[in-house]
């Protein structure tokens, strides 16, 4: 049996890359180096959409803040007695009456002809 030496020297050559060993294994090499590549751009992608969902869940979470606060702002805002404090330091007095709804029926007219 014949052993076949590898040396330093056919690698720096390139002498390797017509051997018949390396040529029957090249389409594999290449089918392996390109899923590589997809698997690295891939990875990185999830990355990115992670960082993109922990950016967006922390604005979510600070609206989520703001909108309470703001929420309760505005229920004291509308409440009957800040609603008179604000209108009388504007000189508009409050009606103290019971509001009535008036509705108006037209009566529909017979044209003469």
């Amino acid at each position: 049996m014949k052993t076949k030496n590898f040396k330093a020297k056919s690698f720096i050559d390139g002498n390797f890359l017509l051997r018949k060993g390396f040529l029957a294994w090249l389409p594999i090499i290449l089918i392996g180096v390109v899923l590589i590549i997809v698997y690295i751009t891939n990875r990185y992608n999830i990355e990115r959409t992670v960082r993109e969902i922990d950016k967006l869940e922390k604005e979510v979470n600070y609206l989520q803040k703001k909108h309470s606060g703001q929420k309760g702002v505005y229920q004291k805002q509308t409440q009957m007695l800040e609603l008179e404090k604000v209108l009388e330091e504007k000189g508009i007095k409050v009606s103290k009456q019971e509001q009535k709804q008036v509705i108006l029926i037209e009566k529909k007219q017979e044209k003469q002809e």
